[in-house]
């Protein structure tokens, strides 16, 4: 299926793009070229975006700004501008005739802490889409430079400025933290740990770290266009090697990433589409990873809506999403011409879904579902809605070290455990996080073969209500140790102080 979509209809055209004769030559050609040459000049044309900035990525581009520009600035393809200034950004429905296609690229900073230089989230609006900033220049968020801090006793890492944020990992004593950021109550440093943002108590890291420039980032701070206002077309891609007029959102790898659009606020680990139907509603579109909507999951495939006021925003924020559902075969054609867009532009390769993959997660939820959520146990089972509670990620695989894993919410549960199960159904990891969490990350090192398993339990006052069916899939083999370089480490991932390893002796296991 994939075969007809792209590769077959462009290649006799690959050599001669460019070729006025050629775009013009049929009606039936004149659409998978044009979409050949927007794709292939728009990796050239926005290579290397600097984070906070926009590119105008192919005819045609329009935009207003918040102060008057010169009447060329920003009006050609491959020209940039910063996300401050910027008002509006709107780009062009497809249009063969005119040789028409609008593409834009925006590299959005948004939660990514500003210890991953230069990384940002990717929006791409593509077809006729408009968007909105909603972060005023004033209210923007601007991260200054991070400082380093050391933890003076083992440190609990969290995803928010707060006891009741559910832990991400912990540091040893000593660990070396860049921190970018401090809560508005001062008693949180936001930090970068294991490649993304996590927070952590300033009563654990040395009294003689100069936090006092740090800026400060409450709940509702956001970088320039993390909060936007969005519409787009509603017509159908007119032909197949075009996706519909959408706006898609991607993040870095392992980085939660926290965007608002029309009022709603979003999470994503991933990939994710949004686009507008005819009868005023929001569709969401999750192509890889998963995206939170307070405590709902959405997994790789599936889809949910949400209807818009007469404000053009999500009417009840984030309980108006109804409609989860797995994506069509036609919705997942739609999305196929995503796979080309140019991999530079991109912090991973777009793979769309196949109607297989949904297959499987929809055989895991059903399984879920007809054993009640699992095993039930004792009087907490009456108080908690058991057949809400399904895992949702990680499904196809696991990696060694650290992994995070996602389920669905069970309304009543006061807390969730995670339990990690290696081949031989030995516990490996496990870790509790309280509701209303449905995240926890876990450090798999441990055990025996490559086929693991995990469970999510719902627990009510400590006391079991439900557990899920195990989830079994692959995980990753240990990466080779590096070449020994002190005496005293012995390079197994498990810290051995009766060994004489230390985090300075041996940080590779410690």
């Amino acid at each position: 299926m994939r075969a007809k979509y792209f590769i077959p209809a462009l290649f006799p055209v690959l050599l001669l793009v460019g070729s006025v004769t050629l775009l013009a030559q049929t009606d039936a050609g004149a659409c998978p070229a044009l979409v050949e040459q927007a794709l292939t000049e728009l990796g050239d044309n926005c290579d290397a975006l600097d984070r906070n900035s926009a590119c105008y990525g192919f005819n045609r581009v329009d935009a207003t700004f918040v102060e008057a520009q010169a009447e060329d600035f920003f009006s050609n393809p491959a020209d940039r501008t910063a996300l401050v200034s910027l008002d509006t950004i709107e780009t062009a429905p497809l249009d063969e005739t005119e040789q028409r296609w609008g593409i834009a690229v925006l590299n959005v900073q948004a939660n990514v802490p500003n210890t991953l230089p230069g990384q940002g989230v990717v929006f791409m609006l593509m077809g006729d889409v408009e968007v909105t900033n909603e972060v005023a220049p004033e209210d923007a968020l601007e991260l200054g430079e991070a400082i380093e801090v050391t933890t003076v006793v083992a440190a609990i890492m969290r995803s928010g400025p707060t006891t009741n944020a559910n832990v991400v990992g912990s540091a040893p004593q000593g660990t070396q933290l860049a921190a970018d950021g401090i809560s508005p109550d001062n008693r949180w440093l936001r930090v970068l740990f294991s490649g993304g943002p996590a927070w952590v108590s300033r009563d654990v890291v040395s009294g003689d770290d100069d936090v006092s420039g740090l800026t400060v980032i409450a709940r509702e701070s956001r970088t320039p266009m993390q909060a936007f206002r969005f519409q787009t077309g509603v017509g159908q891609p007119t032909c197949d090697e075009s996706p519909p007029s959408l706006l898609l959102v991607q993040g870095p790898e392992n980085v939660a990433v926290d965007i608002t659009a029309n009022g709603a606020d979003i999470r994503i680990g991933s990939t994710i589409v949004l686009w507008l139907l005819p009868d005023n509603r929001m569709q969401l579109v999750v192509v890889s990873g998963q995206a939170h909507l307070g405590n709902l999951t959405i997994p790789e495939g599936f889809t949910i809506f949400a209807p818009l006021g007469e404000d053009g925003e999500v009417e009840d924020e984030g309980g108006g999403w109804t409609g989860f559902r797995a994506l069509t075969p036609e919705e997942l054609e739609l999305l196929l011409p995503l796979e080309f867009i140019p991999a530079n532009l991109l912090h991973y390769p777009i793979v769309v879904p196949t109607q297989a993959d949904i297959a499987a997660f929809l055989a895991l939820l059903n399984a879920s579902r007809t054993q009640g959520g699992g095993v039930v146990s004792g009087p907490a089972a009456r108080q908690v809605n058991c057949a809400t509670l399904v895992p949702t990620s990680p499904l196809g695989g696991m990696a060694f070290g650290q992994n995070t894993f996602y389920w669905n919410a069970a309304q009543g549960a006061t807390a969730y455990q995670v339990n990690v199960y290696d081949e031989n159904g030995t516990l490996v990891a496990s870790g509790q996080t309280n509701a209303p969490n449905t995240s926890l990350t876990l450090d798999v090192l441990g055990g025996t073969g490559f086929s693991y398993s995990w469970e999510v339990s719902a627990l009510v006052n400590g006391q079991l209500a439900c557990t899920t069916a195990r989830v079994t899939m692959q995980r990753g083999a240990a990466p080779p140790p590096p070449e020994p370089t002190q005496a005293t480490c012995n390079f197994n991932y498990v810290c051995e102080p009766n060994l004489g390893e230390s985090v300075a002796s041996c940080n590779y296991d410690c």
